[in-house]
């Protein structure tokens, strides 16, 4: 563990040791194209690490500067590839548990010389975000606002379906087309799946009425029975206080009787 924290936060003399060059390039790995922006110190705590989905503006293709990363983080990153190298099957859970015991360990002063980087790079991060939002034009602007009103519209249409399923609620059956499709046997040979799609649609309009009749009836039933479960699930919601999970049914207004004028 000295070792590595020394590999990492090393004296002040070896930083005189390398060149400019070896400090132009790490400049250019942790600022990118704003390594121009704020010049004033070697910026090497400027790390970054994705442990996140793409942003809407990474999305877009424009190229956003990130928060740096508080020093619990950075720490995690730092010690991340010694930790897989060590155990290269350990889950998630397990690093961080790992990580915050050795966190936990480290001894204050590096822990303070972390803060200080942090801080300073908080500042760095600050200038340059100022910077980057001023260069974005209103159209960037717009774009991104519209992106993440999406973004986050799926979040929580996700989050819907995860608590749907969750709580149990009945699944909408299938049409009687879908069943159709199901019940063929030539799947498997669906290599291009429009090319299989209209052909399935072509074969169900000439499906006898006879036979699809039969689909439409099972469909009918199914649909029957989903309403019912629907209707007992919603009932069963309200009464555990989840009645913002219910569907929202259209009140119909009464009209106003107009009265004589006395």
């Amino acid at each position: 563990m000295f070792f590595y924290i020394c590999a990492v936060y090393p004296p002040k003399n070896i930083f005189k040791m390398a060149s400019f060059g070896h400090i132009y390039r790490l400049s250019n790995i942790t600022m990118g194209s704003y390594k121009n922006i704020v010049n004033m110190r070697w910026p090497n705590s400027i790390q970054t690490y994705n442990y996140t989905k793409k942003s809407a503006e990474e999305r877009l293709g424009i190229e956003k500067p990130k928060r740096p990363l508080t020093p619990f983080f950075k720490f995690m990153g730092q010690m991340r590839p010694a930790l897989l190298a060590k155990n290269p099957s350990i889950t998630s859970k397990e690093a961080i548990a790992w990580t915050s015991k050795h966190w936990q360990q480290l001894d204050s002063e590096t822990k303070s010389q972390m803060l200080k980087e942090y801080e300073k790079d908080l500042e760095d991060y600050k200038k340059i975000k100022e910077l980057y939002e001023a260069s974005l034009t209103e159209q960037q602007k717009e774009d991104i606002k519209n992106l993440k009103e999406e973004m986050a519209a799926a979040k929580e249409k996700r989050k819907l379906k995860a608590e749907y399923k969750e709580l149990g609620r009945p699944k909408k059956p299938m049409s009687s087309y879908i069943m159709y499709m199901t019940s063929r046997k030539d799947t498997s040979d669906a290599k291009d799946f429009k090319t299989y799609q209209e052909k399935v649609k072509a074969d169900w309009l000439k499906l006898p009425e006879s036979e699809r009749v039969k689909f439409e009836k099972q469909a009918l039933e199914q649909m029957i029975k989903y309403k019912k479960d629907l209707n007992a699930w919603e009932l069963q919601m309200i009464s555990i206080g989840r009645s913002d999970l219910v569907r929202q049914k259209p009140i119909q207004k009464k009209k106003a009787k107009v009265g004589k004028e006395e």
